[in-house]
């Protein structure tokens, strides 16, 4: 009796393999949203702020806050931090934080969030072990939501009491609210749909 040849085996077995499913149209949509309201809503509104341009704010507090001497903070002897302007290395940090989280968003409904891609020395080829972009899409998503629930105080508060002496005028939060909103609802629909996908079948 002919033997048959072990290589007939590989593909089915190589066919039982799980595969993760790609995201459906409506985790794609909060993917992108995700994605886009940091890289190109965020960081774009806070480039003239850290380029000590007061867009949106009032020029004289805002330079005063920009440069450490806002009212509470006191007059620094050495202005700034690692050679930068208080205000800028804070916003510039904001900036990297939200460009990040960007990046998680994207991968998210990404193959490259499932698989490491090829440029990725080592991993290449590997499954992107679940906890690795849901650890910081939940803790992000906690902080946000848990912001963002303040928000409608905050506002009206700011509207209620804007003065000429603020730093940032409400114009600039109106811009700048949607896109966090969206941001806010956007990320946990994605990572919902991330876990949902790559959870090991029982």
């Amino acid at each position: 009796m002919t033997r048959p040849p072990q290589a007939q085996t590989l593909p089915a077995t190589a066919s039982m393999a799980p595969r993760t499913p790609p995201p459906p149209p409506w985790a794609r949509r909060a993917g992108h949203v995700a994605w886009i309201a940091p890289l190109l809503g965020f960081i774009p509104l806070h480039i003239p702020w850290i380029l000590g341009i007061p867009m949106f704010a009032n020029a004289g507090p805002f330079d005063e806050w920009y440069h450490g001497r806002g009212p509470g903070v006191g007059d620094h002897p050495v202005d700034g931090v690692l050679g930068m302007p208080a205000g800028a290395f804070y916003l510039g940090l904001l900036c990297v934080l939200a460009a990040l989280g960007g990046v998680l968003a994207l991968g998210l409904i990404s193959d490259w969030g499932v698989t490491f891609p090829r440029w990725v020395p080592w991993l290449h080829g590997r499954r992107v072990p679940p906890w690795l972009p849901l650890t910081p899409t939940v803790l992000g998503s906690a902080l946000m939501i848990g912001y963002s629930a303040t928000l409608p105080w905050q506002f009206a508060a700011d509207l209620a009491e804007s003065s000429p002496q603020d730093i940032f005028t409400p114009t600039g939060v109106l811009i700048g609210l949607p896109l966090f909103l969206a941001w806010t609802l956007a990320l946990p629909l994605a990572g919902w749909s991330y876990y949902r996908r790559t959870r090991l079948p029982r």
